[in-house]
C-alpha cells in the first residue's frame, strides 16, 4: 500500500479513513502511531473544509441536554428562573441567562460568549431606515 500524503478529494478521503481504521490500535510513539496521527490530521482538515459544521443554537443545546438526561428539567428551570422563562429561552424569545449558559458551556465546551447572545430580532419587527 502506498503512503497517503494528502487528502484532497473523496477517493483520498476514503483511502485515509480505511487506513485509519487499520491503525486504530497503533501504540503511541511508533511509526504506526505517528501515521495514525498524521492521517487523522489530514482527515480533520479535509472534513472541516468540505463538511463544515456550525455550532448548535443554544436553545437546541438546552433541549438536547434535557432530552439526553444530562441535565434535569428541574435544574434547568431553576437556573432559568422558572419553566416559563426556560420555555422562552428554548423558543428563542429571550436570551440565555448566565447560569444556564454556564451549564451549557460545561456540557458542550461552547464559549459562554456564544451562548449568551441576544435572540435575533424577527425580520417583521425590523424598522425601515
Amino acid at each position: 500500500m502506498s503512503e497517503i500524503t494528502r487528502v484532497q478529494n473523496e477517493a483520498e478521503y476514503d483511502a485515509a479513513l480505511a487506513r485509519i481504521s487499520e491503525l486504530l490500535d497503533a501504540e503511541l510513539n511508533t511509526p504506526e502511531g505517528e501515521e495514525l496521527d498524521r492521517l487523522s490530521g489530514l482527515v480533520e482538515i479535509y472534513e472541516a473544509e468540505r463538511y463544515p459544521m456550525a455550532d448548535p443554537e443554544p436553545s437546541s443545546l438546552i433541549e438536547f441536554l434535557i432530552d439526553q438526561l444530562m441535565v434535569s428539567q428541574e435544574r434547568m428551570e431553576a437556573l432559568a428562573g422558572g419553566s416559563d422563562r426556560l420555555d422562552a429561552m428554548i423558543s428563542g424569545q429571550t436570551a440565555i441567562t448566565a447560569e444556564v449558559a454556564q451549564v451549557l458551556h460545561e456540557h458542550s465546551g461552547m464559549p459562554i460568549e456564544d451562548l449568551v447572545k441576544t435572540p435575533a430580532e424577527p425580520a417583521s419587527a425590523a424598522v425601515p431606515e
